[in-house]
């Protein structure tokens, strides 16, 4: 977890820590990793990739006239697009500066499958590739936001294990506080709750793999 005071990334225990966390930071930047701290065990992963986190900032419609309206066509989109291709119904938030969408999906851990190997895809992991030091599984992440946005995404958006990291609701954005929006405009909301539902996204991974080999 992290917040306005934490002084980077901390270890937290239970809700009530997290409350309290949130409580001292008087609600300011407050989020939390959808992964665990430990990802391994005896050298192999251990964590599937089944949390998506798609990140619509509103730097994606900085260049027109009316942003806002641009966004809210993107999140439109993407929720159809999700529907459609997997029938998910995601956790939708704003967060005083776009819309963050959370879905928690079923999935294997693709590091442990042979049609994924590494070695399959040895371009993409080489030494100067963006990809060198990334779990199989969290090049799965990224594609997933890629393609359930239709390519819309912001690419500079790299979820990871472990910057992996959604906003608690009723807490404040401080990098739009900052930029002189209003505190109600700046607070994380929830627009949509999660239908408890948590999706096979099996079928998506014949798409990852022509994604892998195109990449």
């Amino acid at each position: 977890m992290m917040t306005l005071t934490s002084k980077g990334l901390i270890s937290i225990n239970s809700k009530n820590e997290i409350l309290q966390r949130c409580r001292e930071a008087d609600y300011q930047e407050c989020l939390i990793n959808a992964y665990p701290e430990i990802l391994e065990m005896n050298g192999m992963l251990i964590q599937s990739p089944n949390f998506v986190l798609i990140d619509l900032d509103l730097s994606l419609c900085k260049t027109c006239v009316y942003p806002i309206r641009k966004l809210d066509y993107l999140l439109e989109q993407t929720l159809l697009q999700i529907k459609k291709d997997i029938r998910g119904h995601p956790t939708v938030l704003w967060t005083g500066n776009g819309y963050h969408i959370y879905l928690p999906v079923q999935v294997p851990i693709l590091d442990t499958d042979l049609e994924f190997s590494k070695e399959r895809f040895q371009n993409l992991f080489s030494l100067n590739s963006k990809y060198y030091d990334y779990y199989m599984s969290e090049v799965f992440m990224q594609f997933a936001e890629i393609y359930l946005t239709g390519g819309k995404s912001d690419l500079s958006h790299r979820p990871r294990y472990s910057n992996c990291m959604v906003r608690i609701p009723d807490t404040y954005n401080m990098d739009s506080l900052s930029k002189g929006t209003s505190l109600e405009k700046s607070q994380v909301k929830i627009l949509q709750e999660w239908d408890g539902n948590i999706i096979d996204i099996n079928p998506l991974l014949q798409e990852f793999k022509v994604w892998l080999t195109q990449q």
